[in-house]
């Protein structure tokens, strides 16, 4: 199976294991922000993109789910 993002070899809920590290991440830190700020998972993953200082990989991530609509799994 293919990373669904950048088709390296996926190894775990589609991602290769660059992707899945940033997703695994993502969904970590969203916790974190929500109780500090109670920002909604789209506003997150919108500040993920927007935000200078935040990598390549988990700009990756972010713009995917926001493309595929999904929402957190949290």
């Amino acid at each position: 199976m293919k990373c669904k993002i950048c088709n390296r070899t996926a190894i775990k809920q589609e991602f290769c294991p660059l992707h899945l590290q940033a997703y695994q991440n993502i969904l970590e830190k969203f916790g974190k922000w929500k109780m500090a700020s109670d920002v909604s998972w789209t506003e997150y993953l919108g500040m993920i993109q927007k935000n200078s200082l935040t990598g390549e990989w988990a700009k990756d991530v972010a713009k995917h789910l926001m493309m595929e609509g999904k929402e957190n799994v949290k």
